[in-house]
């Protein structure tokens, strides 16, 4: 088989399970059949063999989460299984100890399935919510959360890919609990993780291929579990196994195994030293330029998220000419909703230019476009293009859309401003990305 990198391949948007890193890939596919010549695949490898193939890659991977994270001793990095979803149910599990509620913000749907789930353990309170304040989503600030303390520990979901909502900050919460659902989030941003009592992120985003989950939880809460905690889900099980952690039961070892590589990559491509502040640089950057185009699309794009929680890896966005649409969630997250006509549109010249899962999530619609760390800048390159051409051909003027190519420009603009309005004399585009500064960063 050809390298990944000698193939044709389409850019994947899609909010998970997201593209990988040709790189990751081919250092996937080269190994899989023949771990390190040993004739035989890690996925047929013993994990009770001590110091064997596969201990070695779960050691290898919690090496590179501790060191690119800056994990302290004094907190556990595990993996488990269930995905996100299982770690619903299992903060409440491992986290109330003796008490019978926790505190939840409500930033959008994946907050409401995490209090679903710990409701079947626990009363759960909304301590903050979304609001809409002179037609922007915001958060409110701390000081304003209802906060009880008689919780056992407040909730929140670190990046919403459905709502478009992040926490762009680590917040300091005191001596209360912070658990945070990191799953579309982690490695895009450094993190301070000693501001958090845990947190956990699902693969399928920055991480790697779906099926796993990683837990970083501080040391001293691993006794804080209810006696009815299940094995696969108890966090103190998984932690204190020997001779390394995360041996409870047989591990998912083939997405350890590709998150590894993920995790070296991203030390190989972004610095040994300061990995994630390169990264977050390169994130913003790219965030930046898509909703550039977004905001001055003289309302045909439509985002509605105030710009202290825009969502730097999950841009969603409706069309203007949209608004009176209305949907309602009825609660599954497997339903399915009609797309509208520029939506439909907008999807399938998507896929004409070889763009996936340029959509928005089956049971809201929209649009939402994805940045995680494997989306090579060429494909922010196209989906740019991809913004201002849909523009250009349903509104029939490009007002303030800027025709740059504002990822991969170094020297000069790539079209100039008198070209722009040659092309299109209604146009009025805005100012050169030299203006900005941007610099291309390294590609995995």
């Amino acid at each position: 088989m050809a390298p990944v990198q000698e193939r044709s391949r389409c850019f994947n948007f899609s909010a998970g399970p997201a593209m990988l890193p040709d790189l990751v890939l081919d250092k996937i596919v080269g190994e899989l059949g023949d771990y390190d010549g040993l004739g035989m695949s890690i996925l047929e490898m013993g994990h009770r063999d001590a110091g064997g193939p596969v201990q070695e890659v779960l050691q290898e991977a919690t090496d590179c989460v501790r060191h690119i994270l800056g994990v302290p001793s004094n907190y556990a990095v595990i993996w488990q299984q269930g995905g996100a979803h299982g770690q619903f149910a299992a903060v409440p599990l491992n986290l109330l100890r003796d008490k019978t509620q926790a505190d939840y913000v409500d930033t959008g749907v994946w907050s409401r399935r995490a209090m679903n789930e710990a409701r079947k353990f626990c009363t759960v309170r909304v301590c903050a919510e979304l609001r809409e304040e002179g037609g922007r989503l915001e958060v409110p600030p701390v000081s304003e959360w209802n906060l009880s303390d008689e919780s056992a520990y407040v909730h929140i979901c670190g990046n919403d890919t459905i709502s478009g909502v992040e926490f762009l900050e680590d917040l300091d919460l005191g001596d209360r609990l912070l658990v945070a659902d990191f799953t579309s989030t982690l490695l895009s941003r450094p993190v301070n993780i000693s501001r958090y009592a845990a947190l956990y992120c699902s693969a399928g985003k920055n991480l790697g291929p779906a099926g796993v989950c990683l837990v970083v939880v501080r040391r001293d809460l691993l006794d804080f579990a209810l006696p009815q905690t299940p094995m696969v889900l108890h966090w103190k099980a998984a932690a204190e196994t020997s001779p390394i952690p995360s041996l409870a039961n047989t591990p998912p070892v083939f997405s350890i195994f590709a998150c590894g590589h993920v995790l070296k990559g991203l030390r190989r491509s972004f610095g040994d030293v300061g990995t994630l502040d390169n990264v977050k640089r390169r994130t913003q950057r790219r965030a930046s330029a898509v909703y550039k185009i977004i905001d001055e699309s003289n309302g045909f794009y439509i985002n509605k998220v105030a710009s202290a929680v825009r969502s730097q890896t999950t841009i969603c966005f409706t069309f203007g000419r949209d608004a009176t649409v209305q949907r309602q969630w009825t609660g599954s997250i497997t339903d399915t909703v009609k797309p509208t006509d520029l939506e439909e549109g907008f999807m399938r010249e998507a896929k004409q230019r070889r763009m996936n899962g340029l959509a928005g999530h089956p049971a809201f619609g929209g649009i939402r476009i994805c940045l995680y760390n494997g989306l090579p800048d060429e494909a922010v390159d196209e989906v740019l293009r991809l913004l201002r051409d849909f523009a250009v051909a349903e509104s029939g003027g490009l007002e303030k859309i800027c025709n740059c190519k504002v990822i991969t420009c170094l020297d000069t603009c790539s079209r100039s401003i008198k070209a722009i309005k040659e092309e299109h004399p209604t146009a009025s585009p805005t100012r050169s990305c030299l203006e900005h500064n941007l610099r291309p960063m390294p590609v995995l």
